[in-house]
């Protein structure tokens, strides 16, 4: 699972929304949007192992329905990806 500024480009993408959309998700995110999110974090993340993905969201949401824990574990992995705890995470 990889989230950077591709998994964001797919998301946003296959959630039909723009950039500028992603700070109004965190108060509104719909199960279509948690769905596409963990969706994009694998697909780039297979993307960067260069390892064949071929689930579609609706193979995620069935994953999704076994263990329902991966949407937070998911979305902390985001945020993570995202904030650093540091300044010395920064890169230059």
């Amino acid at each position: 699972m990889k989230y950077g500024f591709n998994a964001l480009r797919i998301f946003c993408e296959v959630s039909d929304l723009e950039l500028q959309d992603l700070a109004k998700i965190e108060s509104n995110m719909t199960m279509t949007h948690a769905v596409n999110l963990v969706w994009a974090g694998l697909k780039d993340g297979a993307r960067v192992e260069k390892i064949e993905f071929t689930m579609t969201p609706d193979d995620v949401a069935d994953f999704i329905d076994d263990d329902a824990s991966v949407i937070e574990q998911c979305i902390a992995f985001f945020v993570k990806s995202f904030v650093k705890d540091n300044a010395k995470d920064v890169k230059k």
